[in-house]
């Protein structure tokens, strides 16, 4: 028996390595096919272009069929004057490498490349040539990450002969629409391969996003697609709520299988990329892959036509496109609800009638990825944003400041570049994306948040400078007044309505003695946020019990320690790590029965009594006009500062029942004026 499994051993290896010869050699096959029909074209055939992807998956063949769709629709169709040769790997790495060494010598004007393995074979292939091929890349989640030397922080810091464009995945959008399908829906499964970078840098995103919402992530890995559907059954054991699959070519092409095991399990899948509906997923929420492809296509036919690759900046852009399968939620329990507010926002629905379409409004590219949208010799205005994290206080004041450029007579639509930076709330790769903002490259920065503005002043650039989301300038360094400020340097800022908010709690509470706060000592803005709710409490005759919070993984236990200590009403301060964490907050504080007044206006989805905050829309407002009047040559020196002066008040009439309160008259004028 021993002799006769060595044997069979033995036979099923010389089977295998006959395979891998086989398709080996049908790749130099066709990789010789190319290289003769190159030699065969003589010198002025016109351009010689390369196609390669990495499989056929869905999303790579919708990403191809846009970039051939963008180049016939410039005029490159293959025939005379136009050569154009197709690679496919199959999945196969050893079979991309092969692909990347024969196009990156093979003489060719340029490589186009779909997936993050594509990308990263021909560039490693590219770098040790001493004429390297010009190299358009797409239909990849995090370029950035993916070793090829491209920074994330400076978007135009790439190889010269390289660039594209990267499309991460909307990972924070589907796990809040997975909120709002569902709000019991905590734990979340996931299977990933580990040795795709880009679904590694999903996972990443994914695990921080999940912490900020309080939903917890459970993981298991499978490097084949293989042994995908039995790590599927294995989370699916650990009791999750939802199994969701990752922009991870793996797992990707054993979808099946997992949406099988998950359906025997009761458990809806939901999906970052698109086409698994039809096979039973509930939702994708993903890319819409051909639209990324066709821009990648009008990329490369500007490359085509003259333009340096050098001079494109490597930006993210993310048509986003939801897939929902209302059949899905049979057997699923009745907190799984898809109302027509999403319905509504739906390209694709498969429900008992069939699958039908919908025609949405299409999104436009950063205007810097479309040649013909900037101005002659490639400068417009570019201005830099930095966020020291993403939250929705932040969004909003980007929304500010867009409409405050466009009513100071600046269009976003090719009229100036606004590049958006964030540091994901680490403080070393804030001062990263600082370090690389170059004075040749940029005509100001605007900082969003008390942590950009402060590094921005340590690293002086040498550019103008003006601020936003920030709830005091001057504790930074930024001046001793709105008009005595430092020469370079102006903005708007919002300080929280402490007095309001104490005259609410005194009609509210008035037996109330005690109010407790989380704050992050690590942010200055925090704990001048602090500081000042201290003060203004003592001389109110209150006590403030306040505990300090490190990261966003602190949150959940300070909250349930803050709780403990039954403050009679909870006063959340402001700051950038706060403003992400509203639902372990509200959670911690709705089990103890203790009411919440906060002045951040983004945290009124998640139920606080009361909301008394700075608009931040209209703060950023103040801010985008400001800048608008410094790029039209205005002096910075001679510009204010500009304090918010609008005051949001929002009432939550379901929680003033549940802790048997009533608003007055004044109350509830104050919140209606504002609605108004």
């Amino acid at each position: 028996m021993k002799s006769f499994a060595t044997l069979r051993g033995l036979a099923f290896g010389l089977v295998a390595i006959m395979a891998a010869a086989a398709v080996l050699l049908l790749s130099d096959l066709d990789a010789r096919k190319g290289a003769e029909k190159h030699t065969a074209r003589s010198a002025d055939a016109g351009p010689r272009v390369a196609l390669v992807q990495l499989s056929s998956i869905e999303p790579l063949d919708d990403g191809v069929r846009g970039i051939l769709a963008a180049l016939a629709a410039r005029g490159f169709v293959e025939g005379p004057g136009f050569e154009l040769s197709q690679y496919n790997a199959q999945g196969d790495l050893t079979v991309a490498n092969a692909i990347a060494a024969q196009v990156t010598s093979a003489d060719l004007d340029l490589i186009i490349t779909a997936s993050t393995a594509s990308l990263q074979t021909v560039a490693n292939a590219n770098r040790g040539r001493t004429k390297p091929t010009k190299h358009i890349f797409g239909i990849t989640t995090d370029p950035y990450g993916a070793g090829v030397e491209i920074s994330r922080e400076d978007h135009l810091d790439h190889p010269p002969y390289m660039a594209g464009l990267g499309s991460l995945a909307p990972i924070r959008e589907l796990f809040e629409l997975l909120q709002s399908i569902n709000p019991d829906a905590r734990r979340v499964g996931l299977v990933w391969n580990p040795t795709e970078s880009n679904s590694e840098a999903s996972t990443r995103t994914a695990r921080t996003v999940a912490a900020e919402l309080g939903m917890e992530l459970v993981e298991g890995n499978a490097e084949s697609s293989t042994v995908a559907g039995e790590v599927a059954q294995a989370i699916l054991a650990r009791g999750v709520d939802v199994l969701w699959i990752s922009p991870d070519a793996t797992v990707f092409s054993a979808a099946s299988l997992l949406i099988e095991a998950a359906h025997r399990a009761g458990v809806p899948v939901v999906s970052s990329l698109p086409g698994l509906v039809k096979l039973g997923s509930l939702l994708d929420l993903g890319a819409n892959y051909e639209d990324i492809g066709y821009v990648q296509g009008l990329l490369a036919a500007d490359v085509l036509e003259g333009r340096d690759p050098a001079t494109i900046p490597v930006e993210n852009w993310m048509p986003i496109n939801l897939h929902l399968n209302l059949t899905a939620l049979e057997g699923l329990s009745s907190g799984w609800r898809i109302g027509p507010e999403i319905v509504a926002r739906a390209a694709l629905i498969k429900d008992a009638d069939g699958v039908r379409q919908q025609t949405l409004p299409k999104p436009e590219p950063p205007p810097a990825l479309r040649w013909d949208r900037v101005a002659e010799g490639g400068k417009i205005p570019t201005v830099d944003v930095v966020m020291y994290s993403e939250s929705p206080v932040a969004e909003q004041s980007i929304e500010g400041v867009k409409l405050g450029l466009a009513r100071g007579g600046f269009d976003l639509d090719g009229g100036l570049l606004l590049r958006v930076h964030s540091a994901q709330g680490d403080m070393p790769t804030l001062v990263s994306i600082i370090d690389a903002i170059r004075p040749s490259t940029t005509q100001m920065i605007l900082t969003l948040s008390t942590p950009a503005l402060q590094t921005a002043l340590q690293k002086d650039r040498g550019i103008p400078l003006v601020f936003g989301l920030v709830s005091n300038p001057f504790i930074v360094g930024a001046g001793n007044s709105d008009t005595d400020h430092l020469p370079t340097l102006t903005g708007a800022y919002l300080k929280q309505p402490l007095e309001p908010a104490f005259d609410v709690i005194s009609e509210l509470f008035p037996t109330a003695r005690r109010i407790g706060t989380l704050f992050t000592p690590a942010e200055v803005n925090s704990q001048y946020n602090r500081d000042r709710l201290v003060q203004a409490a003592e001389a109110r005759g209150f006590s403030v019990e306040n505990i300090g919070i490190a990261s966003a993984a602190d949150v959940v236990d300070a909250s349930l320690a803050l709780a403990a200590r039954k403050p009679d009403v909870w006063v959340q301060v402001v700051d950038n790590l706060i403003s992400a964490s509203y639902p372990a907050i509200m959670e911690a504080a709705d089990r103890a029965a203790i009411p919440v007044i906060t002045f951040s206006v983004t945290a009124a989805e998640f139920g606080p009594l009361v909301i008394i905050g700075r608009d931040y829309f209209d703060a950023g407002i103040d801010a985008g006009a400001l800048a608008a009047r410094v790029l039209r040559g205005e002096s910075v020196a001679a510009l204010p500062f500009k304090p918010a002066s609008t005051t949001r008040y929002i009432l939550n009439y379901e929680a003033a029942r549940r802790f048997g309160v009533r608003f007055s008259d004044e109350l509830i004028r104050l919140a209606q004026a504002q609605e108004s």
